[in-house]
């Protein structure tokens, strides 16, 4: 079971690539919608890659952002949760 902070991540990643692991979402598009402060929010991306619960992209040269991807382990413990 994960943190509150991480499923509220966790939650906005699979519902904008719709919980499809080859779909991807800009983490600034995460970091906005959820509110939190942007140093706080990419704690919980690192740590959510990390745990193997998202993918986080390289960074290209001039673009400012990276893309984000749920994993099936990631959909696998959204789905958990909600079996709780």
């Amino acid at each position: 079971m994960i943190r509150n902070e991480l499923q509220k991540i966790l939650n906005i990643i699979s519902d904008k690539t719709e919980s499809n692991p080859s779909s991807g979402i800009m983490d600034s598009a995460v970091i906005g919608e959820s509110g939190l402060p942007e140093s706080e929010a990419r704690k919980y991306i690192n740590e959510l890659a990390g745990l193997e619960l998202i993918t986080v992209g390289i960074k290209f040269s001039g673009a400012d952002f990276r893309m984000l991807s749920i994993t099936n382990k990631g959909i696998e413990e959204l789905q958990n949760q909600e079996d709780r």
